[in-house]
């Protein structure tokens, strides 16, 4: 630790003394760096731009994903990856973890997918990475765009309708982004968004009021309006950059998102109410690539995290205000070339302190962080082995956590193919709510105890000029999670899971006809002995099977794509004695080729089957929908 505080204050002298505006060079790095043990869907901005989707939840569904949902557009969603859902996703932006300490979650609404270069998806607990540590279902990896060594002014309108007569044109989404150099050495990225979404879709209930299931809206039946769902929202993002000579730079990042949101709650509620959400990330960064030579490269971040949360309901019998303030630091060194190259060494520590002022979890100061190292050697026959260790703790009032998360992992290549497997430990905090939510007859619990397991994959990648992807079996032991029962919070629950990961890519004729199909199978048991009646049940909301299959085509003057998304039945509660029916989502997307290199017209369907159905139990979700936009390009 001293040597790597010695690094730091040497990088940070460095870098406050440089007193010379330098050419932007690369460093030349010769490294070998042993196979990945991790393994990671990616989707670029290139896939992101043609694929038109309207925020983050969208992108998850479409790779293979369940994403559990309480409306349209702008209303809350959650993604569920191997049965896990909630906090224990975590989403990491440019190094930075930024789940919410009070629920634990993210705003899938809050991201502007038209400012990100990449976005990563980790299934499983088992991460490389040194960002951050706490990943019990899987990470999703966000870059966002830094620079542009071209200048670009872009803008976006389309328009939506879910075909309602009573209100046709329902939603209209607008986005400007610009990109480019303010100097030789500097760049500039700006976007910003503003959307009104009315979300007043047509949805079946029968004769009881209860929400219909199955496509074309067959059965008997009638359909109402939705209401009180309408969204209106903003997203701001700037990053400045600035290069100082050989590859070094620094960063100014800000992300910044408001929503006016109106929840209907369930399809039986007569009680809605008005939420309104200020997100605010401002970022300072540090990379040095390429010190001692080339022999490792130094990260730093430091972050303000700001959420705020103002929540009404329509009789006004509750009006609560949620404020949470996050400082933190985030630093790695990644030593690359160790012994010929064949050792990689990754160190980070991430630390932060919240303050939370909360109408129902009252005012609060926690302190956490993370030291994490991995470790990464090349052996002979093409074997390499990874070896991730932690070291985590969460302190508030008079509750301390502590927790070492060991990791190891090996891999064997062989031209086109990769095999690999890992075994990890997997340690879940309770969020600040688990423990002081007081309020609508529930209250926190102060003495619960972090859920905790292990967990193992086995599988194979293949890298081929035509056929790329994977499999991955997978394996978990889970217990002492954390759930609402009896008015508070409880450790109630130990589980077992059991599943298949998938992701294949088929690039056919010379890339005219691509095929992408993403999934996961998932059997899962509760295995509290405890209560008799949901000893062996099937955990609530997860379904057997997920998955998406897209397939595009490049044509001379237009590319269509045509995806399928499927998600099984799930149980809306651990008795097993209700469930949700499955549902299969059809969308369509066509966009032009640029019309004199500057307009670009398209269009988006979205459930062409009129499917009616439910991802959570009462909250009705959307019809068929259509959206008509265009994109032009000033420069």
């Amino acid at each position: 630790m001293k040597k790597f505080l010695l690094i730091l204050s040497i990088v940070s002298f460095r870098f406050f003394s440089f007193a010379q505006e330098a050419e932007i060079t690369l460093p030349q790095v010769t490294t070998y760096i042993p196979a990945a043990v991790e393994q990671k869907l990616v989707i670029t901005a290139e896939e992101i731009a043609a694929a038109h989707y309207e925020d983050l939840s969208d992108l998850v569904e479409r790779a293979g994903l369940q994403v559990l949902s309480y409306g349209p557009y702008g209303l809350e969603s959650k993604p569920s990856i191997r049965g896990f859902t909630d906090e224990t996703v975590r989403v990491v932006i440019d190094g930075i973890c930024v789940n919410n300490a009070q629920y634990g979650t993210f705003d899938f609404s809050s991201i502007n997918l038209n400012a990100v270069e990449r976005i990563e998806i980790v299934r499983g607990g088992f991460t490389e990475g040194v960002e951050d540590e706490g990943a019990v279902g899987g990470v999703v990896y966000i870059t966002m765009k830094k620079n542009e060594m071209s200048s670009s002014l872009n803008a976006e309108v389309a328009a939506k309708t879910f075909f309602n007569t009573e209100s046709f044109l329902d939603s209209a989404f607008q986005k400007l982004s610009y990109g480019g150099r303010l100097g030789e050495n500097t760049f500039l990225n700006a976007d910003g968004t503003l959307n009104y979404a009315g979300n007043h879709y047509l949805y079946k209930v029968d004769g009881n009021l209860s929400l219909c299931d199955g496509p074309f809206g067959a059965g008997e039946g009638y359909f109402l309006g939705a209401k009180n769902a309408q969204v209106t929202d903003g997203h701001g993002n700037a990053s400045l950059t600035h290069y100082f000579g050989d590859g070094n730079y620094f960063s100014f990042g800000e992300i910044f998102y408001g929503g006016h949101k109106n929840t209907p709650g369930p399809v039986n509620s007569k009680n809605p109410g008005l939420q309104r959400d200020y997100n605010n990330n401002f970022s300072f960064s540090v990379w040095n690539p390429a010190l001692a030579d080339g022999l490792f490269n130094l990260k730093n971040n430091l972050v303000w995290l700001c959420n705020n949360r103002f929540y009404k309901d329509e009789s006004g019998s509750e009006d609560s205000q949620h404020f949470i303030n996050t400082i933190k630091y985030t630093g790695s060194a990644d030593f690359t070339s160790l012994a010929g190259g064949r050792i990689r060494q990754m160190i980070g520590i991430s630390s932060d302190i919240t303050n939370l002022d909360s109408t129902n979890d009252g005012q609060h100061i926690q302190f956490s962080g993370v030291i994490k190292e991995t470790t990464k050697v090349a052996a002979a026959g093409g074997w390499s082995f990874s070896l991730p260790l932690a070291i985590k703790f969460c302190a508030n009032d008079d509750n301390i956590n502590f927790a070492f998360v060991p990791k190891i992992g090996t891999a064997w290549e062989a031209g086109k193919i990769k095999l690999f497997a890992d075994l990890y430990r997997m340690v879940q905090f309770p969020n600040m709510d688990d423990l002081f939510w007081d309020g609508a007859g529930y209250h926190g619990n102060p003495e619960l105890k972090p859920e905790s397991g292990w967990g193992a994959d086995l599988g194979f990648t293949l890298r081929g000029e035509k056929l790329n992807g994977g499999l991955t079996l997978f394996s978990n032991y889970y217990k002492d999670k954390i759930q609402w029962g009896s008015g508070t919070t409880q450790n109630l629950s130990s589980a077992f899971y059991l599943g298949i990961d998938f992701n294949f890519k088929a690039d056919l004729f010379a890339g005219f006809w691509t095929l992408d199909f993403n999934g996961e199978y998932l059997y899962n048991r509760l295995l509290d002995k405890s209560n008799k009646y949901t000893y062996g049940k099937r955990i609530m909301w997860t379904p057997d099977l997920t998955c998406t299959l897209i397939s595009a085509w490049n044509f001379e003057l237009v590319r269509i794509s045509l995806s399928a998304a499927y998600t099984g039945r799930r149980y809306t509660s651990n008795l097993n004695v209700y469930y949700l029916k499955p549902y299969l989502l059809l969308g369509l997307a066509a966009e032009a080729v640029p019309v004199r290199g500057k307009f670009t017209p398209y269009l988006k369907a979205d459930n062409l089957l009129n499917w009616q159905y439910q991802s959570v139990d009462g909250y009705s979700m959307p019809g068929i929908s259509l959206t008509l936009g265009a994109k032009y390009k000033f420069f």
